[in-house]
């Protein structure tokens, strides 16, 4: 029984042609001609090169490849509770732990 039912379907939906496809979804406002940007999160620290107070750095700066274990070697005061000193390029950045949010910046250090 079961054989027979299988081409049966497939009969159905072969005869039913074109009708038979999903319907083109509406058109995206980009192909409409308005032009949709999406916004970075984050601001690339290499496209400016400088690092500014308030900002927010990438995740993959605050990973422990960056982060600065022995700031007393580097020269760097203690972080407070909840900040760690991060090396972007030549400069150092004080950190926020939780936020990523930069609170303190030391250029070329």
């Amino acid at each position: 029984m079961n054989t027979s039912i299988v081409p049966a379907v497939l009969a159905i939906f072969l005869a039913a042609g074109p009708t038979a496809q999903a319907q083109p979804r509406a058109a995206e406002p980009a192909a409409q001609g308005k032009a949709t940007r999406v916004q970075p999160r984050y601001r690339s620290v290499e496209a400016s090169g400088t690092l500014k107070r308030g900002e927010q750095l990438p995740p993959r700066y605050r990973t422990h490849h960056y982060v600065i274990e022995n700031w007393k070697a580097h020269r760097l005061t203690e972080p407070p509770p909840g900040h760690q000193w991060v090396q972007a390029g030549s400069d150092y950045a004080l950190v926020a732990i939780a936020t990523g949010v930069v609170t303190e910046v030391l250029v070329g250090k």
